[in-house]
């Protein structure tokens, strides 16, 4: 989980502001403008998003949210998730962004592992993107459920073989699986998953990759909450004490 990044604010400026008001009013106006404040830093962050990434998934712009400031705790924080329903989570992909580094493997990279010897994945020509640049996750849950309804993952149809296939004009499909690992000629490395198509027709669908990806930094998300809170704090403390300056001459 990458860390929180906290906004605080030196209270006896409010204080001498708010000087007439109840010590539960100054801290109320003061955890009023931090959230203001966190919220701005949020929204900061998806616009940061929008332009450092292309075309980020909606998923990908949920990745942070607020932890709420309150009279008794006048912290605000903004989080990055750290769980996911299904697929990796977003704190945890945008690591490397964040800090730069080796992006972590995905969950269907570590699910093929034992095909790919642990290599990573790209997709290939016969991936199917999603309107993101995603590979679709149907075709992920159908390789692998086609691999994992096989008994012995070795024994797939071997490029070589799919080749002769398609020398002889042969239709390959349903001689095994219409997806299958090809190898490297001279080391039998695996190198990717292939498609047949039709007959005697393969495509690849995933590359795998040993060299591990690695980012440089591109999402500076200290920078960008530092910036927005030093921007807006002032404002919103401005309007939590007319907010409280008001309340309080409304009870008076």
């Amino acid at each position: 989980m990458m860390v929180g990044i906290s906004i605080k604010v030196d209270t006896r400026e409010v204080r001498k502001k708010l000087s007439d008001l109840s010590e539960k009013g100054i801290r109320d106006a003061t955890a009023f403008a931090l959230n203001i404040t966190a919220a701005r830093c949020k929204n900061a962050l998806v616009t940061e998003m929008k332009s450092v990434f292309d075309n980020p998934t909606p998923f990908t712009l949920n990745a942070f949210r607020v932890e709420r400031a309150s009279a008794s705790k006048l912290v605000a924080t903004i989080v990055a998730r750290d769980w996911a329903t299904k697929g990796t989570a977003a704190g945890e992909y945008l690591k490397p962004q964040v800090y730069g580094g080796v992006r972590p493997m995905k969950k269907f990279e570590k699910a093929l592992s034992p095909l790919s010897g642990g290599q990573y994945i790209i997709p290939g020509p016969g991936a199917r993107l999603d309107q993101y640049g995603n590979m679709s996750r149907g075709q992920i849950v159908q390789i692998l459920s086609r691999f994992n309804l096989m008994r012995d993952p070795q024994q797939n149809m071997s490029q070589r073989i799919a080749q002769r296939l398609a020398k002889q004009k042969k239709n390959a499909r349903g001689q095994r699986s219409e997806y299958f690992i090809a190898r490297e000629g001279r080391n039998g490395r695996p190198k990717g998953i292939f498609q047949l198509v039709g007959k005697g027709k393969v495509v690849p669908v995933l590359w795998f990759v040993q060299k591990r990806p690695t980012y440089s930094v591109r999402f500076k998300v200290d920078e960008v909450v530092d910036k927005t809170a030093e921007d807006q704090l002032p404002s919103a403390i401005e309007s939590a004490i007319k907010g409280a300056i008001k309340r309080g001459f409304g009870k008076s």
